[in-house]
């Protein structure tokens, strides 16, 4: 096997700030902090929380000024966007809130519960010509980027099949993920990568057959047959109940593409092409990885939101609401055919 390690491109920052708000301070949110903060031409200047004592922890901790509830958050002038990073349930009454207040947005996967709320958010965002976005960073990964140039350039042929898995099991405690009141559901939390991963090398598909398992009214585990024409199909699967191996591969007719553990923010990949004389040869490309792995993402947000986009073309509002109601019709078979 030949390794091949790929150079980052330099991206130049605007000397012009950003000053962002974080909602939310789970562990995504110390993420995001630690990923903002390293960014050029950002400044977290504040969080909000239901519980302003944790706020305030968190604002210390990450050298934000302002810590509050989220209606102080929202009212500071100061802030230009915010992160919202609180329970599916909770995103798009927030996401409202926000860009009613005038702020741009970027909210953590999923943007919403379903296609309908998604809508709202677009037409609110439009009329108050604010920037939005799902958070979904995989898209922004460069490892990511180089795959989806690489199979798009003809890398391995015709892409015939995708297979990919998210399976963790995670501790059964009181947090939002086992709580079908705040939207617990390892499809939307978990699924949306592999289904994300299968939509952008496959393209729409033409029929879902999914199964799953489902505990007080919270599905914990999946899996997934997607058919898009012409014998192509993506297997898919995901879990918060039990080991899923998660990793992917994309699969053509002149080779194959392995994305390691954890494919969503993997920082390598590596081709398997068919050889007339070894039969098969293999090359890996790596990069490095940048801050916790949103970097790439908050760059490229920031520099839309500067260059006065209202969405970025790697991940549009279109893109998140066409995955959404695919996630919405896998969960109404899951239901259906318990």
């Amino acid at each position: 096997m030949t390794d091949r390690v790929v150079e980052e491109i330099a991206v130049a920052d605007r000397e012009s700030a950003l000053r962002w708000a974080i909602i939310g301070t789970g562990a995504i949110s110390h993420h995001i902090a630690q990923d903002v903060t390293g960014l050029i031409g950002a400044e977290l200047v504040a969080v909000a929380s239901r519980d302003t004592r944790r706020a305030g922890e968190f604002a210390r901790l990450h050298g934000a000024a302002h810590a509050g509830s989220l209606s102080e958050v929202l009212g500071l002038g100061e802030v230009d966007v915010v992160y919202i990073a609180t329970p599916h349930a909770t995103h798009h009454e927030i996401a409202r809130r926000a860009l009613m207040a005038g702020k741009h947005v970027l909210i953590e996967k999923p943007a919403t519960m379903d296609v309908a709320e998604a809508e709202d958010l677009r037409q609110l965002a439009q009329a108050t010509h604010a920037f939005l976005m799902e958070a979904m960073w995989m898209k922004f990964n460069p490892a990511y980027r180089a795959l989806i140039d690489f199979v798009q350039s003809g890398g391995i042929g015709a892409v015939r099949s995708v297979r990919a898995s998210f399976g963790l099991p995670f501790p059964r405690d009181d947090s939002s993920r086992w709580n079908a009141d705040l939207g617990g559901s390892a499809l939307f939390d978990q699924g949306i990568y592999p289904l994300t991963l299968a939509c952008d090398m496959l393209g729409a598909p033409t029929e879902i057959t999914a199964r799953g398992v489902r505990e007080a009214g919270v599905d914990i585990a999946q899996h997934m047959t997607l058919e898009f024409g012409d014998g192509r199909y993506a297997q898919l699967a995901s879990s918060m109940s039990e080991f899923v191996e998660p990793t992917a591969a994309v699969n053509g007719t002149d080779g194959w593409v392995e994305i390691p553990f954890p494919f969503w923010v993997a920082t390598e990949f590596t081709t398997h092409l068919a050889d007339p004389k070894t039969f098969l040869t293999s090359q890996t490309s790596r990069f490095k990885k940048q801050g916790n792995g949103y970097t790439p993402m908050l760059r490229a947000v920031q520099q839309a939101i500067l260059d006065g986009a209202r969405e970025h073309s790697l991940h549009t509002w279109s893109d998140t609401t066409a995955v959404l109601a695919l996630l919405q019709s896998t969960a109404t078979q899951i239901t259906q055919n318990r």
